[in-house]
């Protein structure tokens, strides 16, 4: 059985990549074929290393195609991802990733093969709202989706039968040894793109400006906000207990001990970072937000208000104060093991062959 990844363009680092590589290696393990295509390479190649294959199909890319004005891409881009079609042969099933717009570009595709169309999901890696709606969903025969908001998020937006799959994301659970915890100085963490809009470390900075007693913030990521919340942080006088560790490769090597991770995003698809911690015996403070509401409860971690800095301080201070006892490294364990990759490729391998099967669609070829 072929599958077909589709996407834009993963540049190579972050959650995405991870996921990816994770799950379509754990499907070839089952004797799937895959085949990932995205518009262009990415940014970062070493990210190829870890995939099976990439096939790239956006014209303009590859100078077969000019552009003109008026003229949309989303034509030219699934022409020739019809031309790798031709020249590849069909997929048995198609995952139209990342963005609601890559179930309509498969879609103009496959559109010539009639009644013969392999069957399309959809699979988002955020909630519908964040890529400005989800009107091109409805050219998806199925939908994946990586947490339950984000199925809340597409049935709102298709508001049809067609059936949503929960599956949540990978995270290889088996292979992760625990991590220690300080016993002298609470070793807080942050891992992530430095994307304040998102992100929102403005509001995890203010916090710690009110906090007393002895911590350090290690933070892991690189992105466009950075030089902002450096200077940030020599705003609030807390630059002395904050190491800035930019992008690591591997950033979970990089880190001997921790206490505690925060995340303070405005939103957030999921949250993997959370569960990438939490397998690690780390316990977790994030922002209440969808994604992390799914993940963080009583036996792992808190969740405070989005943006409200004063909450967030008070539980850093009651966890530096010693009134709130951080959850045992087991306790943290325990809760993520849903997100296993066998787990999670498990749901996901059960989307596609129910959606095949109710296609009609041979699963054996």
């Amino acid at each position: 059985m072929i599958i077909d990844i589709v996407l834009g363009l993963a540049t190579g680092k972050g959650g995405l990549e991870n996921v990816l590589s994770t799950v379509s290696h754990e499907l070839i393990d089952r004797k799937y074929e895959v085949r990932i295509f995205q518009f262009q390479p990415p940014i970062y190649p070493e990210w190829l290393e870890t995939l099976p294959n990439l096939y790239y199909y956006d014209p303009f890319y590859l100078q077969k195609q000019n552009a003109y004005p008026g003229e949309i891409p989303i034509f030219m881009q699934a022409l020739e991802y019809r031309k790798s079609l031709i020249k590849m042969g069909k997929p048995n099933v198609i995952l139209a990733t990342h963005t609601p717009y890559f179930s309509l570009l498969t879609r103009m595709a496959i559109a010539s093969y009639g009644n013969m169309q392999p069957p399309i999901l959809s699979w988002l890696h955020g909630p519908v709202e964040a890529y400005g709606g989800g009107d091109f969903l409805r050219y998806a025969d199925a939908h994946i989706a990586i947490s339950k908001s984000v199925g809340h998020s597409i049935s709102r937006a298709v508001q049809n039968q067609v059936p949503i799959y929960y599956a949540g994301n990978p995270v290889e659970i088996e292979s992760i040894k625990p991590l220690k915890r300080d016993e002298q100085t609470c070793q807080l963490i942050y891992v992530g793109r430095l994307e304040n809009n998102q992100k929102r470390l403005d509001v995890l900075l203010q916090a710690l400006s009110y906090v007393h007693g002895s911590y350090h913030l290690t933070v892991i990521g690189d992105g466009p906000d950075k030089q902002f919340l450096q200077n940030l942080a020599e705003q609030y006088h807390i630059s002395n207990y904050i190491t800035w560790k930019g992008w690591q490769e591997s950033p979970w090597q990089s880190i001997t001990s921790a206490n505690l991770l925060v995340l303070s995003s405005e939103y957030e698809g999921f949250g993997m970072v959370l569960v990438e911690a939490l397998a690690r015996g780390i316990p977790v403070i994030s922002s209440h937000c969808e994604g992390p509401d799914e993940i963080v409860n009583s036996n792992n971690g808190w969740l405070f208000q989005k943006g409200n800095v004063h909450e967030l301080a008070n539980l850093l201070q009651a966890v530096l104060d010693k009134n709130l006892n951080l959850p045992d490294p087991e306790s943290c364990i325990q809760s993520v093991q849903k997100y296993s990759k066998k787990q999670v490729v498990d749901r996901i391998e059960h989307a596609i062959q129910k959606t095949c099967l109710l296609m009609s669609t041979d699963l054996t070829s």
